[in-house]
């Protein structure tokens, strides 16, 4: 029997082992999820647990060949795999192309020429060319790119639509084959290999090795407990940590925020690398003690987002205004009903205008304290802040920003916005019009979904290439007649609300196409009223409990309008462990 451990980098490919699983007799195999970095760290205990041979795929397989001795079996690219997914993005209005290593270019291209689709294809022999590809590609106006984890990645921080060239079944048996046939050669070669075990493992610290090129080249268990998603080669204030830790030598320890939380990280030179070990901050703990919502400021330095997407005069406004506000630091207020991107918009002032060192802050004005306001200026003079929702912050705390907006010593760049009426609010007293005036000098308005219908279209298939890498199942498109149902649709959420029935809908179906019948059926329940009865009074009880488990998801989920977050909050649960309930 062989024992394998695969490591897949999306959960559409997690399930889709799961169901394999049952039909193979001779290979006894896990399966764990994890993408790059995530699954190196998954991959380096591999050996000293007994496992024969390793299945991954892509980038993920390549960086665990680096780290292991036992067989790397990759699941390669098939040409229904490319098939698939140039038949998804064939609904999209902007202009595609193809990047990633021959493996995916050669049969890609060839395909795309049998159909007759205008879709460039570019090889690339290394990873480190991906970024001057695509630029390369936005330059020309090209702005939804396919191929695998790297690349998608990639084209997100510049901007573009990237869509994952995911694996089908025909490609998964031939790697299970494959691991048949190399199983067989080396299967005296397994051996209990401890070389990398360390007390740090142990460590209740998170410790980090890097490279002077500020490549981590290790991470204790700890470390990837706390930072599993977030890449902290692309921190800032790391880099700049190493940076001066390598030049001077010497030993040195700074406070940063890192994903939410405060940290104290002492830096320490050791031959050709520095060693990083993150503890806690308290003022963490003293947050909590004074009874503070954390969750009021988030801190972030990534510039991977999602373009806003849409070919209406309404929305190209919007687009035009975004380049126009970029290229000053004056302020931007952002105005528009709820669910319908104005923290997008803010987010791509941000990247346009981002240089090495600034952070993005959002400042949650609705859960903003004012022990938060002094201290979040006095600990960031500098950056670009978003102000969200600041129609919601209390008239004592907008004049208080007032007066920090108005501070000439701060280098501090300010983006706002708002869902009512401000000029209302200035009227009837509620809002300070000296901080509206001031921070109004630039508008954006964000105008409903159902006033730029036109857009629709565009984002249905924006949001259906997001979620196949997601969930893994065979949806590539969805049926005329079921997207002229949602696009007459009103969509009082705007585009948030279209977005997760996208993803109700991309779950349940069960064929190629997304049906009318199940749009109508969702759109129905959309406009049902909230159930006042406790959800239990309606259910079946005379059912097996996996039954009467569906049901309760069901209802909690229509309850909260299909919003599979706040559904999965209030059941408990994640939403990974959600949607394979309904499945």
């Amino acid at each position: 029997m062989i024992k394998a451990l695969v490591i897949v980098p999306y959960e559409g490919l997690y399930e889709m082992m799961k169901e394999i699983q049952q039909e193979v007799e001779d290979i006894l195999f896990d399966i764990q999820l994890g993408n790059l970095y995530e699954g190196v760290a998954i991959a380096k205990e591999a050996e000293n647990n007994g496992y024969h041979v390793i299945i991954s795929r892509g980038g993920t397989a390549s960086m665990i060949q680096e780290v292991v001795s036992i067989p790397v079996i990759d699941i390669q690219v098939s040409g229904y795999d490319v098939l698939r997914i140039i038949t998804l993005v064939k609904g999209f209005s902007r202009k595609a192309a193809i990047v990633g290593f021959s493996n995916i270019t050669q049969g890609a291209g060839t395909i795309c020429k049998l159909l007759d689709l205008d879709i460039k294809t570019l090889t690339i022999t290394k990873d480190t060319e991906v970024k001057e590809k695509l630029t390369y590609l936005k330059n020309l106006g090209y702005e939804v790119v396919i191929g695998d984890v790297v690349t998608v990645q990639a084209a997100k921080q510049l901007g573009l639509t990237g869509v994952l060239i995911t694996s089908g079944k025909e490609a998964i048996f031939e790697a299970l084959e494959e691991t048949r046939r190399t199983s067989r050669i080396f299967s005296k070669l397994q051996q209990d290999v401890s070389m990398f075990k360390s007390i740090l493992d142990y460590d209740d610290r998170a410790v980090a090795v890097f490279n002077h090129e500020e490549k981590m080249i290790y991470g204790n268990e700890f470390y990837y407990h706390e930072f599993q998603w977030f890449n902290l080669e692309d921190s800032a204030d790391i880099k700049r940590l190493i940076q001066e830790t390598a030049s001077t030598r010497k030993k040195q320890t700074k406070t940063v925020h890192i994903h939410h939380s405060f940290w104290e990280i002492t830096a320490c030179p050791k031959e050709e690398t520095i060693v990083l070990f993150f503890e806690k901050d308290l003022l963490d703990q003293a947050g909590i003690n004074k009874g503070v919502n954390l969750n009021a400021i988030e801190y972030r330095t990534s510039t991977s987002y999602v373009p806003i997407s849409g070919k209406s005069s309404p929305i190209q406004k919007v687009l035009k205004q975004i380049d126009q506000y970029s290229i000053s630091e004056s302020p931007v207020w952002i105005s528009g009903e709820e669910g319908n991107g104005k923290e997008l918009a803010a987010h791509s002032i941000y990247i346009k205008r981002k240089t090495m060192n600034e952070p993005f802050i959002v400042v949650h004005c609705d859960l903003l304290s004012a022990e938060q306001l002094k201290d979040l200026f006095q600990k960031y003079p500098a950056g670009v802040i978003f102000l969200k929702n600041i129609d919601k912050l209390n008239f004592d705390l907008q004049k208080e920003l007032y007066k920090i907006v108005k501070n000439e010593n701060n280098k501090l760049q300010w983006l706002a916005s708002s869902e009512g009426n401000i000029e209302e609010k200035i009227k009837d007293g509620t809002f300070y019009r000296g901080l509206y005036d001031t921070l109004g000098q630039s508008k954006i308005y964000i105008p409903p979904l159902r006033e730029r219908r036109e857009d629709i279209e565009d984002l249905v298939h924006v949001f259906i290439s997001e979620l196949h890498p997601k969930y893994g199942n065979e949806v590539v498109g969805i049926r005329l007649d079921a997207l002229e149902e949602i696009t007459n649709y009103d969509w009082p959420g705007n585009v948030e609300q279209l977005k997760q029935v996208i993803e109700q809908l991309f779950i349940q179906t069960r064929s190629f196409y997304i049906d009318k019948e199940d749009v109508e059926n969702v759109l129905i329940k959309l406009e049902q009223p909230e159930f006042k009865n406790d959800v239990l009074t309606s259910i079946d009880i005379s059912g097996t409990l996996e039954e009467i488990e569906r049901q309760v998801i069901t209802k909690v989920l229509e309850e909260e309008g299909l919003n599979q977050s706040k559904a999965a909050k209030r059941l408990g649960i994640n939403r990974s462990t959600l949607w394979r309930k309904l499945k």
